[in-house]
């Protein structure tokens, strides 16, 4: 099994898809997520990177966790903003922030061809593919308790990572 990761759900060129192993996911996840956990900001830069490892294979199971770019909860008011700020936590994680938290070393030959594949489908993704819902859809379902985003942004004391509903992608995945 493995994850696969679209522009949107039309996006059929399969050659410009991200397909990943479970193992690459749970890596990739992860890197984004120390990433990301340590330059996100604003309340809304925490939610995206809380979206993006509520996607841990763990909790939601192996080769389920693949998604399109258009489900990703922008903002269309934000929307260059938003993808700035991907293509930072991208830039992050090939500087390898954070990863000194990690009990393993992420193999660079691997993991960044996926970053620059990753990066180059959200240079790529324009605004008129947000899925309308997804923001809205995401929000409704964090008010059942068992899938709330947690009160104040804490972080992972060991990782440094944006907790989810199931704590944090790092712990969750050694």
């Amino acid at each position: 099994m493995s994850n696969t990761y679209r522009l949107h759900p039309e996006h059929e060129n399969i050659n410009e898809w991200l397909s990943i192993s479970n193992t690459g996911t749970t890596v990739l996840l992860t890197v984004l997520g120390l990433s990301g956990s340590r330059i996100a900001q604003s309340s809304k830069e925490k939610e995206l990177i809380i979206w993006l490892v509520e996607h841990d294979q763990i909790v939601r199971g192996f080769g389920n966790v693949g998604f399109d770019i258009s489900d990703i909860p922008w903002s269309y008011t934000n929307f260059e903003y938003e993808k700035e700020f991907f293509i930072k936590v991208i830039d992050g994680a090939k500087q390898k922030l954070g990863w000194e938290t990690l009990d393993y070393k992420p193999n660079v030959e691997i993991i960044f061809p996926f970053l620059d594949t990753l990066r180059k489908m959200i240079n790529v993704f324009e605004y008129y593919y947000i899925n309308k819902e997804a923001y809205s859809s995401w929000l409704k379902e964090s008010e059942d308790q068992r899938f709330s985003i947690p009160k104040d942004f804490p972080v992972c004391e060991k990782h440094g990572i944006l907790l989810y509903w199931h704590g944090c992608i790092g712990c969750n995945n050694k």
